[in-house]
């Protein structure tokens, strides 16, 4: 199922929030309006989504509240009221919430009571084009990966500097006067290798995104809105339409009678074993090398 481009839009600006159900946690997007909702729901297992319309919850109301009348904004309105607090909230949803599952959909099941009276709603998701899971979740955490190794190896030069200015202290002659302070030399390896075996969560489970990765996230989609509509301000094509063999998923799809044509003609060329610098791990990158000022008398800066 795609998302309208409107909804798509609103969506995309959304950071993920968890939203506990029973045993079960999901990555939510949601975003309601006064006559339509759109839902985006994942498990790590896989995505769904819903977008309804006026049309589409006039019908649905009918069939689950035959004794509720209300218009749709009500209708909306409650379920916002009612979804939202429990974004991102530790406490799971009680009896409020259920969800099951039929063959390549997922069903969120809601009561509550509005103006007294029974309240019922049933979000019919259905499993998520490529594109969006694409558009949603690979592209921006992606870029929010290679943001963090970027800072993460210029935090690591600047501990190798740090390093280097305390031996030059040191070798002047200055000395720490509380020794609780002192500090072992920072060893790139060894603190990767321990940070990766304590912090690596579990494999499975939407266990949810911190305050400053959602900031990340948005900061992210952002910068990525930008360069868009630059790029189309420039008149610059898409990369969709830059690529003229290409399938409806944006993957490209090969030539086979063009490859066998260089088969032939021994024009096929193996390609480079070389990996590209952007996946060097950090330590293949080269240190920065910090002069040694000239030994110097102390003047008390650690007595």
């Amino acid at each position: 199922m795609a998302l309208s481009q409107d909804m798509d839009a609103r969506l995309l600006k959304l950071p993920w929030q968890t939203l506990h159900i029973g045993d079960c946690s999901f990555f939510t997007k949601v975003h309601f309006t006064d006559s339509s909702y759109c839902l985006l729901v994942s498990d790590l297992r896989g995505v769904w989504c819903e977008e309804a319309t006026a049309d589409v919850i006039q019908e649905r109301s009918k069939e689950l509240n035959k004794r509720l009348k209300a218009p749709i904004s009500s209708f909306l309105s409650h379920l916002s009221q009612l979804i939202r607090p429990l974004l991102d909230s530790k406490e799971k949803s009680a009896n409020a919430l259920s969800c099951t599952r039929p063959q390549g959909a997922l069903m969120l099941h809601v009561k509550s009571q509005l103006s007294g009276l029974p309240f019922y709603w049933d979000f019919h998701c259905r499993e998520s084009s490529v594109s969006t899971v694409c558009r949603h979740f690979l592209q921006p955490l992606v870029s929010m990966t290679k943001v963090l190794d970027s800072q993460c190896q210029e935090l690591c030069s600047l501990l190798r500097r740090k390093d280097e200015e305390i031996l030059d202290y040191q070798e002047g002659g200055a000395a720490l006067s509380r020794e609780r302070l002192k500090t072992e030399t920072f060893d790139e390896n060894s603190f990767y290798g321990s940070f990766v075996s304590k912090n690596i969560p579990e494999p499975c489970g939407a266990s949810g995104l911190g305050q400053r990765l959602q900031q990340l996230y948005s900061d992210v989609i952002a910068i990525q809105e930008q360069q868009e509509a630059e790029a189309a301000a420039d008149g610059a094509l898409p990369m969709s339409a830059q690529s003229p063999a290409s399938d409806s998923r944006g993957c490209g799809v090969s030539d086979p009678t063009a490859t066998q044509q260089e088969v032939d003609n021994g024009q096929t060329q193996k390609p480079s074993q070389a990996p590209p610098e952007d996946v060097l791990s950090m330590t293949q990158r080269p240190s920065i090398v910090v002069s040694k000022a000239k030994k110097r008398k102390a003047k008390g800066l650690f007595t």
